[in-house]
């Protein structure tokens, strides 16, 4: 069965900004107001554009293979035949912008291409995926870092903002193309002033976080995650080197980014929670025990034993001056499910009752 007609013009209109966002060009302010306007209007449209992203982003991705260059005009021939239009017919289906018809039939090529991907992604990359930089250009190149316990806002040239959390390194790269910001360690809000001249790209933990004119936070975990949280207008995400497994994030959005693998489907979350340590605060909601303890570890020595199993799974909400040791621990007793002790330097957690031999 094919789509009805609104769905066509939903996936048509989608499949427009989907081609617009994987161009190098930032977004105009006008263009900004109109996409979210269209994206607010109807919680569909937002699936139906990542749909298109995460589409335009596997072709890319398998552009300039052989096998799957030849697998896509077998697609296309074998859909120009299903639905070759009568003489009197209304308006030719859709088609996703350089790649043929794409009607829900063409879902079928792309899962192919998208399960041989890997095989095909592990060669030299593709020419659409390389980044390449012609003739001389002029860069200014900054790095900034901060200590445990040390928070900072660092201004740019352009009129940006980045606000260094504890123990972070970047690094930047402005050229008359694009402003660069690689995250290497730490955590990092971006307040991103507008230039319809150069995209504003933080690369963190294999994936690239492409503002499109917005307030964003980054945060590359010990693990090797990726937390971006956007605080305010657009995002978009894809993995480095080339736009597969691109996905656009509003505003109270939230995805982890894991090297190699496509983003999470986002999340709905309280940014504020999320960079409450801009105002010098750890704001925590149903976090597990241990996850605190090694958010305040971030910012300070904290040599902290569980005793008991599962005590590091209890779920807490809070908020805490991640310098106020003390107060942290004073709190976890007035719950009256964890007990503290101490053994000289080393803070052992215990659940209260419990003996900690």
């Amino acid at each position: 069965m094919m789509p009805d007609d609104r769905t066509i013009t939903v996936y048509d209109r989608a499949a427009e900004w989907a081609e617009r966002l994987l161009s190098d060009a930032p977004l105009a302010g006008d263009e900004q107001r109109v996409l979210e306007a269209w994206l607010d209007a109807d919680m569909a449209h937002q699936d139906a554009l990542n749909a298109c992203l995460e589409l335009e982003g596997v072709m890319d991705g398998a552009r300039g293979s052989a096998w799957a260059e030849a697998l896509i005009a077998e697609a296309d021939a074998e859909l120009a035949e299903d639905i070759e239009p009568a003489a009197d017919a209304g308006p030719a289906p859709w088609r996703l912008p350089g790649w043929g018809p794409a009607g829900i039939a063409a879902a079928a090529a792309v899962v192919a291409i998208a399960v041989a991907l890997p095989a095909l992604m592990s060669g030299p990359l593709s020419p659409a995926a390389t980044d390449t930089v012609a003739g001389t250009q002029t860069v200014a190149m900054a790095a900034y870092s901060t200590d445990r316990g040390e928070v900072r806002a660092v201004p740019m040239e352009d009129g940006s903002i980045i606000a260094l959390n504890t123990g972070t390194r970047v690094e930047t790269a402005y050229t008359p193309g694009e402003r660069r910001v690689t995250l290497i360690d730490g955590e990092a809000l971006f307040q991103v002033a507008h230039d319809a001249t150069r995209p504003f790209i933080v690369s963190a933990g294999g994936h690239e976080v492409r503002a499109v004119g917005t307030e964003f936070n980054v945060y590359t975990r010990a693990d090797g995650t990726t937390l971006v949280t956007v605080v305010e207008g657009l995002v978009q995400t894809r993995t480095e080197g080339g736009s597969f497994s691109a996905a656009l994030l509003r505003a109270g959005e939230q995805v982890v980014l894991v090297p190699g693998e496509p983003a999470s489907a986002p999340a709905r979350v309280d940014p504020g929670i999320a960079v409450s340590w801009r105002d010098g605060m750890l704001v925590f909601e149903n976090r597990d025990l241990a996850g605190i303890v090694s958010e305040f570890q971030r910012y300070v020595e904290l040599d902290v034993t569980f005793a008991d199993d599962g005590l590091e799974q209890l779920a807490m909400s809070g908020s805490f001056d991640p310098q106020d040791t003390e107060a942290f621990l004073a709190a976890l007793e007035r719950t009256g499910s964890v007990s503290v002790d101490r053994n000289g330097d080393q803070i052992v957690l215990s659940r209260a009752g419990a003996s900690s031999n």
